[in-house]
């Protein structure tokens, strides 16, 4: 029969990773909290799932699986940069914030995420939350040094703010990577 069997499990095992992740996140009802970053999940459990299925059952479709595994990438890739995006036009209202420092996540040995933390004021409650966006070294020192900066929350949901209007270049290469990966969903489909 020839088939890769090694191939099959990391599919197998993403594809169940992401259903168990959906699936959970279903459960704890939780889904409402990011509804965009909760579609891009659905979108790679779906895909993901989608091209296990195909190369386990159905022999000489590896440019379907591919275009599966693209589009999945892509959707979650898309989901997050759009995600980026929605939390500038909700984040609108402006409110002064006392700068409490930084929740520092390293993503490798190059840099680490710093997401401030700041305590503010709206309609006569207290917060002290961290930000929906990580922001530089640079910028953390000068909050420090200023010990305030301005927070741009949701009125819908006050917890949640960011600290700049504007953005981050994160953003734009994860849509640029969603672009590609559709891209080349749409020429493997095509043309190979």
């Amino acid at each position: 029969m020839g088939y890769d069997l090694g191939a099959l499990a990391v599919f197998f095992f993403a594809a169940l990773f992401f259903d168990v992740v959906v699936i959970a996140v279903i459960r704890q009802g939780n889904q409402g909290d990011h509804p965009i970053i909760f579609a891009g999940a659905v979108a790679v459990a779906i895909g993901l799932t989608l091209a296990f299925v195909l190369a386990a059952f159905f022999p000489g479709s590896d440019k379907y699986v591919a275009a599966c595994v693209l589009v999945a990438m892509g959707g979650m890739f898309g989901c997050v940069a759009v995600n980026g995006v929605r939390d500038l036009f909700v984040c609108r209202v402006r409110v002064e914030a006392e700068y409490r420092g930084c929740e520092e996540l390293p993503t490798g040995q190059v840099m680490s995420l710093r997401y401030p933390i700041c305590a503010y004021e709206f309609q006569g409650r207290a917060y002290c939350e961290k930000s929906l966006q990580s922001i530089g070294a640079r910028r953390a020192r000068r909050m420090a040094k200023a010990g305030t900066c301005y927070a741009y929350l949701d009125p819908q949901h006050p917890a949640t703010f960011i600290v700049r209007r504007s953005a981050s270049l994160m953003t734009f290469i994860l849509a640029a990577i969603a672009i590609f990966c559709f891209g080349a969903a749409l020429y493997v489909l095509a043309v190979v």
